[in-house]
């Protein structure tokens, strides 16, 4: 059985300072972005299927307002790629970092009379030509 959750909104656990700073400024530009673009706020509702005060809760960065609503206006005003490649896996540096230190000092060949390449290029032989840039890996 689940534990019932706290309806009292004083009751949250407070947010990091850093994430209260960054959902500030999200919203900050949000609403820069939609004025540059000579949007209202009220344009930009209609266009990301929300209400007039869900748009003002994104620009005054509340920390309740769903993801996904930050997303959609970002997609509206055409920025959502940028925060697509900004959150790439090739650009997690400590993430990359973490994989590298896990990563075998030496491999060593197996034992069994076929050889670990030959096993994968007998697996892959009906994929397409154009697909073999990494071929033997």
């Amino acid at each position: 059985m689940q534990s019932p959750r706290p309806k009292n909104p004083d009751s949250r656990v407070a947010l990091p300072r850093p994430v209260e700073r960054a959902l500030h400024r999200l919203g900050q530009d949000i609403s820069i972005a939609r004025r540059m673009r000579r949007l209202s706020q009220e344009d930009l509702a209609q266009r990301i299927g929300t209400s007039l005060s869900t748009v003002r809760r994104t620009e005054d960065g509340y920390p309740g307002t769903a993801l996904h609503t930050f997303l959609r206006a970002l997609h509206v005003l055409g920025r959502l790629d940028d925060v697509v490649k900004v959150m790439a896996i090739e650009n997690d540096k400590l993430g990359m970092e973490l994989v590298r230190e896990q990563l075998p000092q030496r491999v060593r060949t197996s034992r069994s009379g076929k050889s670990r390449v030959g096993r994968l290029a007998s697996t892959k032989e009906g994929i397409a030509a154009d697909t073999d840039e990494l071929e033997g890996f």
